[in-house]
């Protein structure tokens, strides 16, 4: 999430550097990693008058897991200003190619997605948490992967692509760069694999 929130200030405020995702962990209404909701960050962002914080002024902790309490709101980077609001807007559900139109023109958008479940007995949830927890290269596909149930984690499209002949989405996770491809997945385009298209999301200062 703090990328797109990144792009959307250097637009607008001409900020530079990188903001800090552990404000936002702390600081917001939601879990932190433990299934945060971007809505509730959005709201945090928007609705408080705290400043955003860089980086360099609000450290991740060592696991970036929530600390108790808030502990520096006051950073350098306005949420609002008297003519811009950071606000959300939905996308058509399912609706991939205006997604990809939206990532071509806007930047980054948001998404919910099914990332599976590590136990039960639906063995396709099964496989979708093991390949997703595990992946590390090549297009995410696991074909019947429920897209409008489990929606358990966030993620942010930041491109998209084509190889050897599958169109995939260029996501970017918050489990840290050790977690697959430096950070970021490829997930099979066109198919709202594992519901990334059931509920999208775009933020701008409007």
């Amino acid at each position: 999430m703090v990328s797109a929130l990144e792009k959307t200030y250097a637009q607008i405020y001409n900020a530079s550097g990188p903001l800090s995702p552990q404000q936002l962990i702390d600081c917001s209404y939601e879990n932190g990693c433990e299934g945060g909701s971007f809505v509730g960050v959005f709201n945090y962002v928007r609705d408080s008058s705290d400043r955003l914080n860089l980086e360099k002024d609000y450290p991740s902790t060592p696991t970036g897991a929530k600390q108790d309490r808030c502990q520096n709101p006051n950073g350098q980077v306005l949420s609002h200003n008297t003519t811009y609001h950071l606000q959300y807007r939905s996308l058509p559900t399912g609706n991939e190619q205006y997604m990809k139109q939206t990532v071509y023109e806007q930047g980054p958008i948001y998404v919910y997605y099914n990332a599976g479940k590590r136990e039960g007995n639906d063995t396709i949830l099964r496989e979708a948490s093991t390949k997703f927890d595990h992946y590390a290269s090549g297009i995410y596909d696991v074909p019947g992967c429920p897209t409008n149930e489990n929606m358990n984690h966030a993620m942010v499209i930041i491109g998209y692509g084509t190889e050897n002949g599958i169109d995939y989405w260029l996501v970017k996770n918050s489990w840290g760069t050790a977690w697959g491809d430096d950070g970021y997945n490829k997930i099979k385009r066109n198919a709202n694999m594992c519901g990334i298209a059931t509920w999208p999301y775009y933020a701008g200062l409007f």
